[in-house]
């Protein structure tokens, strides 16, 4: 759905008043007539969220290992144990889902080498804004760059020859190198994709052109003018002359990106999108949230010519690292104040930070890696406190339903946003002691328990629309009571410091008690049962 846009000029026949060979008969000739000139649909929230869930499943093999301790080199565990992992995604209120994952187990190289990693796991989740192209366009070719990285390519080098503790401090420099080059590359990728999509389409619109202005045509169709260079390089002043639908200026895509290695952890993220890693006792976060009202990011916008206005870059982006976004990065040709042109130093960045967890398999529980439309809504500890309930307290065993029903919670806290859940779940944890408890009770546990409940709550057939409509309903009301509770406190606070006044004389008679068998009772109401 959308709201259709339409935009108008002024009718230049009979000055704008009348009858005019643009409009239709049965108009009302006494209004200032228009002549409709664009029309665009901008995508917009639904009356009702799109709840059907897609979901996928599986596990890997894991080898444990065990890093050094008292200067002894580690060593790998003594067999290999499950890594169970699932993602769930859901449209929502969204009138188009614009997110996109990777799931990639044993991590596969390039095809020219045909090598398989079978202890290194990659997952994850980019939110797409402005369309779902960017998030998809990464997704598609995120192993594909990571894998042609010289960086990899010399972990792969050092791994084969046998992975010695000497060597940890310099197989984690070349991966967190690798994702670096991977994110810029990424980024590089997809401007090339985009200006194709745009080159294109100039294309078209000039043979339409030349064929009925000729010569006259304007100026951004010719290759070589400056008109046309901004229209290829995404600059902002220029609306896109492309479909609804596809908006290069403001197509982009956060990302968080996790690879799991026999030793370590290492987080790679740009944007909102977020990840934790749940040990036991504690949440650890593996990224940080790029808003542009943080110092390191207002300095950096603010360094680049750009300015942040309700916690927006230049008023309008809520994000200040993303892929995509090309307008943010390459600014426009005629502004001045641009200090620099590495990609690191844009106002708007790619440039990833990277975060790095040794591996403890006594103490490592789960990974959770989602987009804002979950975390805008759910706290890391709230977050990490429903998977903890689920598995250990609820007997839930399905890492999918895991997912679904953290989407499930965020949609009933009314979240408005596309949703992708990405859970993790390590060798260490334990979920098999639910299939006892289901025989021992036999009844429904963990997730199909939590749904049974709503279904009981609200109704089988209630929807989340219907839902929020109530539960607003019912927080207007506790606002009133709490507003009416607040003035007569109020009230009677001022009554009781005026004694001798009127309102002075009615509180102190309604709140003078007299003790009779035991019990308080109020005199009003005591002279009433005396007479």
């Amino acid at each position: 759905m959308g709201n259709n846009i339409v935009y108008t000029a002024p009718c230049t026949e009979n000055k704008g008043v009348g009858k005019c060979s643009s409009v239709a008969e049965g108009v009302d000739t006494k209004k200032p007539c228009v002549v409709k000139i664009l029309q665009r649909n901008i995508p917009s929230f639904l009356d009702e969220p799109v709840i059907n869930k897609v979901t996928e499943r599986g596990e890997a093999d894991v080898i444990l290992f065990s890093p050094p301790s008292n200067g002894r080199e580690g060593h790998e565990g003594d067999g290999n144990s499950k890594l169970r992992y699932a993602v769930s995604e859901m449209q929502g209120w969204r009138s188009h889902m614009e997110d996109a994952h990777v799931l990639n187990p044993n991590l596969a190289s390039n095809s020219q080498q045909a090598m398989l990693i079978k202890d290194h796991h990659l997952f994850a989740v980019f939110d797409g804004h402005g369309g779902s192209f960017a998030s998809k366009f990464c997704g598609k070719h995120l192993v594909s760059t990571l894998t042609a990285q010289k960086d990899w390519q010399a972990y792969l080098t050092l791994s084969s020859e046998g992975y010695k503790s000497s060597d940890s401090v310099k197989g984690l420099k070349f991966l967190k190198s690798a994702l670096t080059s991977t994110f810029l590359e990424l980024d590089t990728k997809l401007i090339e994709a985009q200006r194709k999509i745009r080159l294109d389409q100039l294309s078209q619109l000039e043979n339409l052109v030349y064929s009925v202005g000729g010569d006259l045509a304007h100026p951004i169709f010719l290759k070589g003018t400056q008109e046309h260079e901004k229209i290829m390089n995404f600059d902002r002043q220029y609306p896109s002359l492309l479909p609804p639908g596809i908006n290069l200026e403001r197509s982009g895509s956060t990302g968080v990106v996790v690879l799991i290695t026999p030793s370590h952890i290492i987080c790679a993220n740009a944007g909102d999108s977020r990840a934790i890693l749940s040990k036991k006792n504690k949440v650890l976060p593996l990224s940080f949230d790029h808003k542009p009202s943080n110092d390191v990011e207002l300095t950096r916008v603010e360094k680049d010519g750009g300015f942040v206005r309700n916690g927006r870059v230049d008023g309008d982006l809520a994000v200040s690292r993303s892929f995509g976004d090309f307008g943010y990065k390459f600014g426009n040709a005629t502004e001045s104040g641009r200090t620099s042109s590495e990609a690191k130093d844009h106002r708007v960045t790619v440039h990833p930070d990277i975060l790095v967890y040794a591996r403890e398999p006594s103490n490592d529980e789960f990974l959770v890696l989602a987009c804002d439309g979950i975390w805008d809504r759910l706290s890391n500890k709230q977050c990490s406190d429903l998977v903890h309930s689920l598995v250990y307290c609820e007997g839930e065993t399905d890492v999918g339903l895991i997912c679904e029903e953290m989407i499930d919670t965020a949609l009933e806290l009314d979240s408005r946003d596309n949703m992708t859940c990405c859970i993790v779940i390590f060798p260490g944890v334990i979920m098999g002691v639910a299939d006892h408890l289901a025989m021992s009770t036999r009844s429904k546990l963990g997730v199909m328990k939590r749904r049974l409940d709503r279904e009981t709550m609200w109704g089988k057939h209630s929807t989340p629309a219907m839902r929020h409509r109530i539960r607003c309903e019912e927080h207007r009301i506790q606002c009133d009571d709490r507003r009416k509770k607040a003035q007569a406190l109020q009230q009677a606070k001022i009554s009781k410091s005026r004694p001798h006044t009127a309102a002075g004389k009615k509180y102190k008679a309604s709140n003078s008690y007299l003790s009779i068998n035991g019990r308080s009772r109020h005199s009003k109401s005591l002279k009433l049962n005396q007479i």
